[in-house]
């Protein structure tokens, strides 16, 4: 990585506020992690990761900028996002019944998640979120520079350092919440975590309906 090393702390310190500023992943996470093992909370921050991964990558490639320049794409991928979230908020909401009424029947048990299932939702959840493609395509260049084969080795080191740096923050976030597991699955407390991390994702879902493209 040829990156001035100000620089490189400067995207630090940009990716680092983004990462925990509280938005889609983290009400995603709430939503999921108390009610399942942490291999599948850490399936979902793998997927969180990926998808970081991802709008870097085509970035690199110009879709990114393709995808930001198009009224047309970015509102398609806009509205994907937003109806994702709602559905997920919907589908937490909705769990409710399974935490105010006795197991009776199969249907009504909590769905627990595996690791795969996870990765899969923590990825299209951050991937269908057209913010940090904007990000990646207005402010990653800015920290690129030199000839191809730099700007690539650069651009894939600034990935991964945002991938590592959501890791850690939503890693921490999962064993948190796995060391106080018992606590969190009360059903009274369990109520209202799948309440508020259910009302807020149709809340950021509906936010991102009203977003404006950057061109």
């Amino acid at each position: 990585m040829s990156i001035p090393l100000h620089q490189y702390f400067i995207f630090v310190s940009i990716v680092t506020m983004i990462v925990v500023t509280p938005g889609p992943n983290l009400a995603l996470l709430l939503a999921n992690a108390p009610s399942n093992a942490k291999l599948t909370g850490f399936g979902m921050v793998l997927g969180f990761a990926a998808a970081i991964v991802s709008h870097a990558a085509l970035a690199l490639v110009g879709v990114g900028a393709v995808i930001a320049a198009s009224a047309i794409l970015f509102t398609v991928m806009k509205l994907l996002g937003a109806a994702y979230l709602i559905w997920l908020g919907i589908k937490s909401l909705l769990s409710l019944r399974s935490l105010t009424a006795p197991v009776m029947n199969p249907s009504r048990a909590p769905v627990i998640l595996t690791a795969p299932r996870a990765f899969v939702r923590g990825y299209l959840s951050n991937f269908l979120n057209p913010k940090p493609a904007i990000f990646y395509v207005a402010v990653f260049p800015q920290f690129l520079e030199g000839h191809q084969q730099d700007v690539l080795a650069n651009g894939a080191a600034l990935a991964l350092t945002h991938a590592l740096i959501a890791l850690g923050f939503y890693g921490a976030i999962v064993l948190l919440v796995g060391s106080v597991t018992g606590f969190l699955n009360r059903p009274h407390i369990a109520r209202r975590i799948k309440t508020i991390s259910g009302a807020a994702l149709i809340l950021l879902g509906g936010r991102l309906l009203f977003a404006k493209s950057p061109a």
